[in-house]
């Protein structure tokens, strides 16, 4: 618990309840037609306060911009009371204290309103400066890596012949290197793309088709004739992503399935092997269930990249045990 964000949205909150103690009062009083109406959109428009504060701190923004609404709303309190207290000064009216709280409540959600549209702006433009320096840097990185692997092909070949073992393992390393590009590649387009209807059963039976060829495997398939979904043509570089990494780590002869099922508005495609499984280590990291740190960071891209390209369409990830003995990944998305 954050306590300047719980102070900042409980003053919220205790806006409302100040102000809601004298409309109630003059509702209880008995006042004529019109000041029941006023009263019950007084007391509404407080109520609406008080659940605002839960609202706010509930809202995915920093405790800076929390803050930030919390003084719109005390500017609204502080400049409105200031005019309305010179106005019955100037000119004493009736039941000042009642309408004072109407009208300050009032004012306080218009300003509450307006510090969550200035937060709103105020995330959108450093969200665009965010995304401005990961392009140059995914550029810069990719470019980098590239020429990495490039370097290290070059130097597999000058040592190939006197000590093949160290040329082996020297272009494993280019080919992760390799890997590793294309898949920040792949997250980069992946966002860059509109989001159309696809396929995904269509999807899965090219995916099948080509697991033999690319990684050996005999992969089976359940899959109904159609099951289009809201994706673009990368969603089959997720499904790709989870069928190479059963291929590499389920070992001699793995067996790999891929089942695809329609369940009312989603589409699930559940990719299972029989391999170790995904430790449970890289599946909180992946599923943000623990923070990365500089011991804990994962292995790799690959899961993230699924993850990444799932989300961007709408969809989720679950990590599961398959029935094989290994892991079972299910790809859920909005059916089209």
């Amino acid at each position: 618990m954050k306590p300047l964000r719980l102070a900042a949205t409980g003053s919220l909150s205790l806006t409302g309840v100040v102000l809601l103690v004298p409309i109630l009062a003059h509702l209880l009083s008995g006042p004529p037609p019109l000041g029941i109406v006023l009263g019950v959109a007084g007391v509404l428009v407080s109520l609406g306060l008080v659940a605002v504060g839960a609202v706010v701190y509930r809202l995915d923004v920093s405790q800076t911009n929390a803050v930030r609404i919390a003084g719109w709303n005390f500017l609204g309190i502080v400049v409105l009371g200031a005019v309305f207290t010179l106005v019955f000064t100037y000119r004493p009216v009736e039941d000042a204290g009642f309408l004072f709280s109407v009208a300050l409540s009032a004012g306080a959600v218009a300003h509450v309103i307006i510090g969550v549209y200035d937060v709103r702006r105020i995330r959108a433009e450093e969200l665009a400066t965010e995304r401005e320096r990961l392009a140059v840097l995914n550029t810069l990185v990719r470019h980098n890596l590239r020429h990495e692997a490039q370097r290290l092909l070059f130097a597999v070949e000058r040592i190939r012949q006197s000590n093949p073992e160290t040329a082996a393992e020297v272009e494993a390393v280019a080919d992760d290197l390799t890997e590793i590009n294309e898949n920040v590649r792949a997250v980069e387009e992946a966002f860059d793309t509109d989001v159309t209807e696809v396929d995904v059963a269509a999807t899965c039976r090219r995916v099948v088709a080509d697991a033999e060829e690319a990684y050996g495997l005999d992969v089976a398939l359940a899959a109904p004739e159609s099951a289009p979904v809201r994706a673009s043509e990368y969603l089959r570089d997720a499904i790709d992503e989870l069928v190479e990494n059963a291929a590499e780590h389920a070992g001699e002869d793995p067996t790999v399935e891929i089942s695809v099922e329609i369940d009312g508005r989603s589409v699930a495609v559940t990719v299972a092997d029989d391999g170790p499984g995904i430790p449970e280590s890289e599946r909180e990291l992946v599923a943000g269930e623990r923070d990365i740190t500089q011991l804990e960071h994962g292995s790799g891209l690959g899961l993230w990249l699924v993850r990444w390209i799932v989300e961007e369409y709408g969809g989720s990830v679950e990590f599961d045990e398959s029935d094989l003995g290994g892991a079972a990944v299910t790809l859920t998305f909005p059916r089209a």
